[in-house]
């Protein structure tokens, strides 16, 4: 029962997190060509709760994709959600936000920013 279990767990971890692919699906709404998305890299940064108890979270989502004018772009969001039956919230001002390539520290200080526009606990 024991391997079954494990081999449930790391098939289900190699499946990717619900996260990453609900913040990809964020970012695909607001693409011109958003079947040309294709995810490169991906972090879940930060994990919370709203006072009604709704699950929030930051993703980190590395991407390129076609634009309106079929040129590829290569791209890098910060990706804040919250989910509430079942359904994925986020706001057009802050839901999704350029990454800081300055480093961990600077990192850090984004999540504080993103968590403060989002009104994230």
């Amino acid at each position: 029962m024991r391997k079954i279990t494990l081999y449930l767990a790391l098939l289900l971890s190699a499946c990717g997190s619900s996260e990453v692919d609900d913040a990809s699906n964020i970012i695909k709404q607001t693409l011109k060509m958003p079947q040309s998305f294709k995810l490169k890299a991906s972090n879940v940064l930060w994990k919370g709760q709203l006072a009604g108890q709704q699950n929030t979270f930051i993703v980190k989502i590395r991407y390129t994709a076609l634009n309106g004018l079929n040129e590829a772009i290569d791209e890098c969001k910060y990706v804040s959600f919250y989910t509430e039956n079942s359904s994925k919230h986020w706001q057009e001002n802050g839901g999704l936000e350029n990454c800081i390539e300055a480093g961990e520290q600077e990192e850090e200080n984004a999540l504080i920013m993103l968590k403060k526009l989002n009104s994230f606990k």
